[in-house]
């Protein structure tokens, strides 16, 4: 039984761990000494603090993640993970027997571009998941023409929700992706890689207002479209929960190698309006030159580990 309970209202469909998805997705590593300044949401600084686990680096990645199926339907998402924290542990033990982490890893800022996965990943495993805006030069690779040669590089483009397509609002998150040519692609199973990918998330906190908001939406019976990304409607999503949660993601896929050139991230440029540093995206993030490319990736989210301090 889990120590979450479920809310009285759910403001879009419920969708429970596990979840099996398919996707392409792009790794761009990082190696951090420090946590930047906005790692966090406003809605989560909160986390900054002690009680929520100190920040031990260690590698980490920003992930580019296109699903194509999943159990709420097709997103996109954005995430930092900056590295390893420390877990605080419980002053007595659990309840159910687990094994609970002294260091992982840890989702700091998520984007996604669909609003019933933004709840239904608050409440399954503590990502505290917001809306953005997504764009890509080309399709992903499986819907392109089965030609042998490798796909064209592409860029992408992540703006905050209450952007539209062709104003002058310029992205936080901006990269240019470019696949070796002439290296094959190999299989890749999470199961061999030799360090741990458990990702340890503290309690999600609650919008002012949440609770309220989920009871109105429900009651106008759904009648807001699952990709309407409006800042304004994101506050119904924005559940908080009660407990830690521990979860690992198992992964198949097809990787390559990949050249990673970063945009210039909302810093402004003639005739665009700037994005505040910090609001949407931490400052100096800095990824490696080199990343992975994976193709027809088969993910699983599971059933989370659960206690509570």
């Amino acid at each position: 039984m889990s120590l979450q309970p479920e809310p009285e209202t759910h403001p879009v469909p419920r969708a429970k761990a596990p979840w099996p998805l398919k996707a392409e997705s792009y790794l761009l590593f990082l190696n951090m000494k420090e946590l930047p300044k906005g790692v966090y949401d406003k809605l989560e600084e909160a986390w900054e603090g002690e009680e929520y686990g100190a920040f031990k680096g260690g590698l980490g990645a920003v992930m580019i993640i296109r699903y194509s199926d999943t159990p709420v339907g097709p997103y996109d998402e954005l995430i930092l993970i900056p590295g390893n924290f420390t877990v605080p542990q419980p002053s007595s033990p659990p309840s159910t027997p687990i094994k609970i982490p002294k260091k992982a890893l840890r989702i700091a800022r998520i984007y996604v571009s669909q609003r019933t996965t933004t709840y239904n990943g608050r409440l399954n495993w503590n990502i505290p998941k917001h809306l953005a805006r997504f764009s890509f030069s080309s399709p992903t690779s499986s819907s392109q023409s089965s030609s042998s040669l490798p796909p064209a590089p592409l860029t992408v483009r992540v703006f905050p929700p209450n952007s539209t397509p062709g104003d002058s609002t310029l992205p936080f998150f901006s990269c240019t992706l470019q696949p070796w040519r002439w290296i094959p692609s190999i299989p890749v199973n999470t199961s061999y890689v030799p360090i741990s990918l458990l990702m340890a998330q503290p309690p999600c906190i609650a919008a002012p207002g949440q609770a309220a908001a989920a009871r109105m939406e429900a009651e106008q019976g759904g009648k807001i479209d699952a990709y309407d990304i409006s800042e304004k409607n994101e506050e119904a999503l924005a559940v908080g929960t009660e407990r830690w949660c521990g979860v690992e993601l198992s992964a198949t896929s097809w990787a390559k190698g990949c050249w990673v050139e970063m945009g210039g991230g909302g810093k402004g440029a003639e005739g665009g309006e700037k994005v505040e540093q910090g609001r949407w995206w931490p400052e100096g993030v800095r990824p490696w030159r080199v990343g992975l490319w994976m193709e027809d990736g088969l993910f699983e989210f599971g059933v989370p580990s659960e206690w509570k301090l």
